[in-house]
């Protein structure tokens, strides 16, 4: 008998409900438009179907702003975690009949009401038309219908938010410049704040893997599993996938390439904005499991699952990666330690303003308030820090407060790629982003290349609003910078390596603090003053803080 997969059983039951026959799957004459080509392992040239034949169904999708890319919009990957799913490990879509037009994107996971703040105007939060809700497990799909490669590299992107917010339908991850530079794009969403990552000890005892939380990695996971059953069919090749993440979507990312449930899912990475080598971005199972005990007040776990989700979202609780011993088995440190990761190259860096961003609040205005902050923060490797960034008057100490704080992520940066050298065979590039984002008009002006600013330029995406008052007045260098990007990050996941034709040269780590400088001029980043890099290579990597 010939075997059948799951893919053969839900194109039966297309067949037997559009034409009434019971073929089989494998009389390819009788299989609706779209299905030729789902899973496809045939060496001819690739034709984008109309319809498309996913696990779950047929579905159709709409044309982009240029003609040629077409856009899947809101395709679940999962059923709906409520009800008695609330909590629980995503499960498989129910498959559906007919033509499902995939045209909208998908509600937002459960968040407070999105608005513009500060510099992330209305491109940057998740769409506040559409609805937050629990039913929130869909991704979207850019892909060019021109083009004959079905072998397409297939870059996936993870949103931030903090864990708590951000949505993959946010406008600034549109995906159709990449689609045209012949990447297949997907977004996604997943479950956020307390619906996303509580621990509880009964949640713990009735999981079959003995663990709670990280429900939204678990998310991603099964986002990255619909990739390689279907991405085939939108041209995409399933054996070169890259994961891409901003801020909280950049610690995803780390959690990803630790996981033993994302081995063979994933063959490169890049991270923006947010680097989880240094110890405390994870929690423990145990004392999460305490938290969401007294969280509840004793409350059954049927009680918790028949409260309302604005009930749920009432309850306080800070997400964060949990060590659950299931999908994340220890921290990113102690993982390259190991040499336990999966190993793959990356590309890592920040922002100008993430130094201020990550921060500890503190704000420093005069020499006294400096040297103070110092021997808090530095304690006994003051003197060390306050030679290496000295001050003599109220202006140096601000300019010197700040200059610290990008030093401080660069050589983080720094420590990453080195813990990855240990074990690993894979290469690491490094960025640092100090391109300043034109303002729209009648708004203040931004602090400079601000968190998240990297994106739209990494994308090569330039918002256009239908309000025309608040267009950023783009120039050629933004333009320019992002086609430069862009072009580093189609190759890095074309082959692992940003280098190509035309652009300027990017090397990997090699042992030194070496990034390249992505802005107005993309060039490598001048080296960090001696006195500077050795008090950073001390202050980490002879000290406690990292030990390497």
């Amino acid at each position: 008998m010939t075997h059948r997969t799951f893919h053969d059983l839900v194109c039966d039951a297309f067949v037997l409900a559009l034409v009434a026959t019971a073929v089989a799957c494998s009389n390819k004459a009788a299989v609706p438009a779209g299905c030729d080509s789902a899973g496809s392992d045939s060496v001819g040239p690739f034709h984008l179907a109309d319809q498309v034949c996913i696990d779950s169904g047929l579905i159709k999708g709409t044309v982009g702003t240029d003609p040629a890319v077409i856009i899947f919009k809101g395709i679940p990957y999962a059923a709906p975690p409520i009800g008695q799913l609330r909590w629980k490990a995503p499960q498989p879509v129910v498959p559906w009949t007919g033509v499902r037009e995939v045209d909208t994107f998908g509600n937002n996971a459960m968040q407070a009401p999105p608005a513009p703040h500060q510099w992330w105007t209305e491109e940057f939060i998740a769409r506040p038309e559409l609805a937050s809700s629990e039913d929130c497990l869909t991704l979207n799909l850019w892909t060019d219908k021109t083009s004959t490669n079905g072998r397409r590299p297939v870059l996936v992107f993870i949103h931030g938010g903090g864990y708590r917010s951000g949505s993959g339908s946010c406008p600034v991850y549109d995906g159709e410049a990449l689609a045209k530079k012949g990447v297949v794009v997907v977004t996604i969403n997943y479950r956020l704040g307390i619906f996303g990552f509580l621990a509880h000890p009964a949640l713990t005892a009735e999981s079959p893997n003995h663990a709670s939380s990280n429900y939204a990695f678990l998310d991603m996971i099964a986002a990255l599993q619909w990739v390689k059953h279907n991405i085939a069919a939108f041209g995409g090749d399933p054996g070169n996938v890259t994961i891409q993440g901003q801020s909280a979507g950049s610690s995803a990312v780390h959690v990803l390439t630790m996981s033993p449930l994302a081995k063979g899912l994933i063959h490169r990475a890049i991270t923006e904005s947010f680097n989880l080598i240094t110890p405390g971005n994870t929690a423990d199972l145990a004392s999460k499991e305490a938290q969401g005990s007294n969280a509840f007040s004793g409350k059954t776990l049927d009680e918790m699952r028949a409260m309302s989700a604005t009930e749920v979202m009432a309850v306080n609780w800070s997400p964060e990666p949990i060590i659950d011993g299931y999908a994340l088995t220890a921290d990113l440190l102690t993982t390259l330690k190991a040499g336990t990761q999966n190993d793959v190259p990356l590309i890592s860096g920040t922002v100008n303003a993430d130094g201020a961003f990550f921060g500890d609040g503190t704000v420093v205005t005069n020499l006294t308030g400096y040297q103070s902050w110092a021997n808090t923060v530095y304690g006994a490797q003051a003197t060390a820090f306050l030679a290496a960034y000295p001050a003599a008057d109220d202006s140096t100490a601000a300019a010197q407060y700040a200059a610290s704080g990008v030093d401080k992520q660069n050589a983080l940066q720094y420590f990453l790629a080195r813990a990855r050298a240990l074990h690993g065979q894979s290469k690491t590039y490094l960025y640092y982003f100090d391109h300043s984002m034109p303002p729209p008009p009648n708004t203040p002006a931004s602090t400079g290349s601000f968190h998240t600013s990297d994106v739209p330029y990494s994308l090569s995406y330039f918002y256009k609003p239908s309000d025309p008052q608040k267009l950023r007045p783009w120039a050629q260098t933004d333009y320019d910078l992002g086609a430069t990007m862009s072009s580093y990050w189609s190759n890095f996941a074309t082959t692992g390596d940003p280098n190509g034709a035309d652009l300027p040269t990017w090397a990997s780590y090699g042992g030194e603090i070496q990034l390249q400088e992505l802005g107005d001029t993309v060039q490598p980043l001048a080296s960090t003053e001696p006195a500077q890099a050795n008090f950073w290579k001390t202050y980490y990597g002879q000290s406690n803080q990292l030990g390497l």
